[in-house]
């Protein structure tokens, strides 16, 4: 394989070169730090035959290469492996992820203080969550066709300049009604920039990346009550300006973004030109029974994530008994336990497979749910709680990460952006039916219900590896 690699580089046929290198077994498992080394090794080894006067190329593929591969052709050969993805798009993406989190984060805090700029009672809650939802669904399911159109990073800067100036709305909104519709056009710019950038990562890194990707999304998340609290609170602002420093944070990465437009050309997923038929349409996607069978996980999924979070505080202080302080504590250390999940597993992906961390994670969130429901003693409950958190921190990134593989590259793009959107729409509607048997069972039945969508998504999951 080392022959037929250097001999792709010796020829400048890049994408040859990429494709030979994902299918090496140390990118399958997602073990970043041996990538170069492959290529650097292979790149070094042809240059020791080229470089002495009785030099010799015994690697048959390679022979006919013995005249007319000089030193400074493998130096130049070096350099160009250099341009495959490095550094700098995963740390940019990473940034983008934090401040696109803080921008979900904000509304948490600063809905108090809207109510009083807007006059609008609590109930109308239920208005903006489903613009914000809206458009999110609408950017994930047409971004796979969208980036078959424009190729990636133009969609990437398009979603940025988008969420930016959305951001920038809420700061100058003056009705409740301009509100709802500057809410709608930036759920579209940051539903657009996740699913660009899990196609992104998924195809041009490996597991390792993807986790501290989605962790950067929770540091982000984490942060923004803290954002709006320095404004309103410390400073004697108002929550606008949160609004406007975030906008402005996404606007500035945005044309960092553009200012490096040749760094960010690597492939998307379903990207491959050499196929025939191109890039799958939507419809040709959902005739897929593994895309489909995914979406119901990936629908699964978004319920046990957002609807443990949502509804945990009304478990805890209405069936349990914990006071607010102590229950909301203990929310923040489930989401601190699904970062903290994210970037651990992050790091153990360079020594374990992906098969090993998904076994991990659904066994911890199984067991968490497990004495989530059973409430044998208030700690074990609690503990079950973080353990959800833990186990469910790298289930999405690694699944979004195998779609190329699972669905095929003609379907993939499609795919990544039907599952970021499935999972919204699971945590949206399975709470609010989590919410409907709080209101008609009790608040303990959330608890049941978690542990149900749990242990079907884990049964799903075992369904879609013997379909594979």
């Amino acid at each position: 394989m080392q022959a037929h690699l250097v001999e792709a580089f010796v020829g400048s046929d890049v994408n040859q070169v990429y494709a030979l290198w994902r299918g090496h077994d140390s990118f399958r498992a997602g073990r970043s730090i041996h990538r170069f080394q492959f290529i650097t090794a292979s790149i070094a080894k042809l240059r020791r035959s080229c470089s002495g006067p009785n030099a010799t190329i015994t690697t048959p593929p390679l022979r006919a290469l013995r005249e007319r591969v000089s030193l400074r052709r493998s130096l130049a050969i070096e350099r160009a492996a250099l341009k495959l993805p490095t550094v700098f798009p995963i740390l940019v993406a990473c940034i983008v992820f934090v401040v696109i989190g803080i921008a979900s984060g904000l509304l948490n805090i600063a809905w108090t203080y809207m109510q009083a700029t807007f006059d609008v009672s609590h109930d109308s809650l239920a208005t903006l969550a489903p613009a914000t939802m809206l458009g999110g669904l609408i950017a994930a399911f047409l971004s796979g066709t969208v980036i078959g159109k424009f190729s990636l990073a133009p969609v990437l800067v398009g979603g940025m300049a988008i969420a930016g100036v959305g951001l920038l709305g809420y700061s100058i909104a003056p009705l409740w009604v301009i509100l709802l519709a500057v809410a709608f056009f930036t759920s579209i710019g940051k539903g657009t920039i996740d699913a660009a950038l899990n196609n992104f990562v998924s195809v041009n890194y490996g597991a390792s990346e993807m986790n501290w990707l989605h962790a950067c999304w929770g540091i982000g998340l984490t942060i923004a009550p803290s954002v709006v609290t320095f404004f309103v609170l410390d400073q004697g602002g108002r929550w606008q300006t949160s609004y406007l420093i975030v906008g402005l944070a996404v606007l500035l990465l945005g044309l960092v973004i553009l200012l490096s437009l040749p760094v960010w050309r690597f492939k998307s997923a379903g990207g491959d030109k050499e196929k025939p038929k191109g890039r799958a349409t939507m419809s040709e996607t959902l005739r897929q029974p593994i895309v489909l069978i995914g979406l119901v996980f990936f629908f699964l999924y978004g319920g046990v994530e957002i609807g443990t979070g949502q509804l945990a505080n009304t478990l805890l202080i209405e069936a349990r008994g914990l006071p607010q302080g102590v229950a909301s504590n203990w929310v923040g250390a489930y989401w601190g336990s699904f970062t903290i999940g994210r970037i651990l597993m992050g790091l153990l992906a360079m020594r374990l497979g992906d098969r090993a961390l998904l076994n991990i994670c659904f066994a911890s969130t199984v067991l968490g749910a497990t004495l989530l429901v059973a409430n044998f003693h208030e700690i074990l409950s609690l503990a079950g709680l973080l353990g959800i958190g833990f186990g469910m921190s790298a289930i999405f990134p690694i699944l979004i990460l195998q779609t190329n593989d699972r669905v095929g590259r003609r379907h993939a793009a499609n795919a990544i952006g039907f599952q970021v959107g499935c999972a919204g729409l699971g945590g949206a509607a399975l709470t609010g039916l989590g919410g409907v048997f709080v209101e008609y069972v009790g608040p303990e039945s959330i608890s049941a219900f978690a542990f149900v969508c749990a242990a079907l998504m884990t049964l799903l999951f075992q369904f879609m590896i013997r379909w594979e």
